[in-house]
């Protein structure tokens, strides 16, 4: 984790477990979850030519992974729920591949694809706004961050879609995604029977940001390029819960997407995932 990112959530986390809250409830878990993450940014750059040509880079994740998850909801004043999550280093999958626009109509795709070390945190501070009738209002702020580190990969240079070289590479790249989103919830829940409740939830978050930092020591060496894409998130959470007395178990699934506001520096990221978990009250 970034030191500016771990500083930042433990002052929060000191924050939580400061003062007297009411209505307290624990919740600890783990959760499957399927995640592809894309980036793409268009800059002038060359690869053959002594100036500058029009060029855009993609960088595609496979972020499939396993979480351990947990969360904290206690009353202050309003309502209030901190959650966060972490995932074990998995081997997975990803590509980075450059496309340049030479004069003449040539098109040189250059890039790699092979395995990567990917490992993920993520943290959440909501409070409740209010009530619409059977509506509850939740505001808040969500964090992710994504850290890759890439492996012996397989690079191919084309040249209008004609293939010109192909070789192993172990340039050394390592790259951090970062989500930033101001989110508002619309969540509903209903009492079934025997202790069972159903809640269903949407949550827009129309004031985003994905940061991409690219580390290249081998070929950029003490340089860090970084890249920003303004997006929008939106995604749908299901949930069933018994209570056991104090205890509480609860199955969720959810699903979400992303929209880029400017063609030319977008995220695209897709996500699904299931989670059981069990609670407790204090």
């Amino acid at each position: 984790m970034d030191t500016k990112v771990r500083t930042w959530f433990s002052l929060c986390v000191l924050c939580v477990l400061s003062g007297e809250y009411l209505n307290g409830q624990v919740q600890v878990g783990a959760e499957a979850r399927r995640d592809r993450l894309t980036y793409h940014f268009d800059n002038p750059s060359s690869v053959d030519t002594p100036f500058t040509v029009p060029h855009f880079f993609e960088q595609r994740y496979v972020a499939d992974n396993v979480w351990l998850v947990g969360s904290a909801r206690y009353t202050k004043g309003v309502s209030w729920e901190t959650a966060g999550g972490l995932t074990p280093r998995r081997l997975s999958t990803a590509d980075d591949y450059d496309t340049f626009f030479n004069p003449g109509g040539t098109v040189i795709v250059s890039g790699t694809t092979g395995g990567a070390s990917v490992r993920a945190f993520r943290f959440s501070q909501l409070a409740e706004a209010g009530r619409v009738g059977p509506l509850r209002l939740v505001t808040g702020y969500r964090f992710r961050l994504d850290r890759t580190v890439f492996h012996l990969g397989h690079k191919t240079v084309t040249r209008n879609a004609a293939l010109v070289e192909a070789l192993d590479v172990t340039t050394r790249e390592t790259t951090s995604s970062q989500q930033h989103a101001i989110l508002a919830r619309v969540e509903a829940n209903w009492i079934l029977q025997d202790k069972w409740r159903l809640s269903i939830a949407g949550d827009l978050a129309p004031v985003a940001l994905g940061r991409l930092l690219v580390q290249l020591p081998d070929k950029y060496p003490g340089r860090d390029l970084v890249y920003l894409a303004k997006i929008a998130a939106g995604s749908a959470h299901v949930m069933v819960d018994r209570a056991f007395r104090e205890w509480k178990l609860a199955i969720s699934a959810d699903a979400g997407t992303t929209w880029s506001y400017r063609r030319t520096a977008r995220l695209d990221h897709q996500s699904t995932g299931a989670q059981i978990s069990i609670g407790r009250d204090w």
